[in-house]
């Protein structure tokens, strides 16, 4: 059974940065995404259990992006902006790992469709865009562009 998640620990040892893409379902984060937290999480690979407590293995150089699609408003100007739902729910996970410094990039509104969907994808793509010209990622999302399929959506392509 540990054979399974072999996979999914090599790709976070061996990612410059760490890319989540995390969708809201039923007000809360996919079970595959909390699977995979599950596959990730070993003790003596990715965390190790000390007499100060868990300690995590992932190195403190690894980036973590998560990109949060919802189909309302979440982040800080709607309704609901001030429960930043579901940003939390990544972080005990990933902070097991040792990864407790995430960036999240919001792509809310997109169950309004239109325009509404359009504009909001087009801010996370710049949010994206930024935070390549700052350099930190800038090697690891040439490959990202490389290894990614095509899209059609013009705010993609």
């Amino acid at each position: 059974m540990l054979a399974l998640s072999d996979s999914p620990i090599d790709e976070v040892l061996s990612a410059d940065v760490i890319w989540l893409g995390i969708p809201m379902h039923n007000f809360s984060i996919p079970a595959t995404f909390k699977a995979w937290t599950y596959q990730i999480a070993r003790a003596g690979k990715t965390f190790s259990y000390a007499d100060q407590g868990r300690k995590g293995l992932i190195p403190s150089d690894k980036k973590v992006i998560a990109i949060l699609t919802r189909g309302g408003i979440y982040a800080g100007d709607g309704p609901a902006g001030s429960s930043r739902f579901p940003d939390f729910l990544p972080s005990p996970d990933l902070g097991l790992i040792g990864r407790t410094d995430v960036t999240f990039i919001h792509a809310d509104r997109q169950g309004m469709g239109g325009q509404a969907a359009q504009l909001a994808m087009e801010k996370a793509m710049r949010h994206v865009a930024s935070l390549f010209s700052a350099g930190g990622v800038r090697n690891a999302a040439e490959r990202v562009r490389r290894n990614s399929p095509k899209t059609n959506h013009p705010s993609l392509a």
